[in-house]
């Protein structure tokens, strides 16, 4: 909501991942990281949708795409995004809220075994 969403830009994301590398130490790599994606909205203008939503939540429209609340695009999109978060942010499972598990069907079917 609105008073997460300034805590889950990039930067922030990638603070909080470094709070659980330094406390995991050595066993970081044995675990497995969980985030939750509140928002998903299927659209072939991700940017401009990023654009329009990212001042009612206090986020910079640059940082809109890439917080793990949100999942905005075309299904391509969302799927590179996903695959950029796992790469980046080293979050590979994905909870889902709401129905937009049966949106992103597709998604998951095409990231399945990467």
């Amino acid at each position: 909501g609105v008073e997460t969403a300034p805590n889950a830009t990039p930067e922030r994301t990638f603070e909080k991942i470094g709070w659980v590398r330094e406390a995991a130490g050595d066993r970081f790599a044995d675990l497995e990281l969980n985030a939750l994606i509140g928002f998903v909205m299927i659209t072939d203008d991700a940017q401009s949708m990023a654009d329009g939503m990212a001042p009612a939540f206090g986020l910079d429209p640059k940082d809109a795409l890439h917080i793990p609340l949100a999942l905005i695009g075309t299904l391509d999109e969302m799927a590179e995004e996903l695959e950029w978060r796992r790469e980046n942010y080293g979050i590979s499972y994905w909870s889902i809220e709401g129905e937009s598990w049966e949106t992103l069907g597709p998604v998951v079917s095409r990231l399945a075994g990467t």
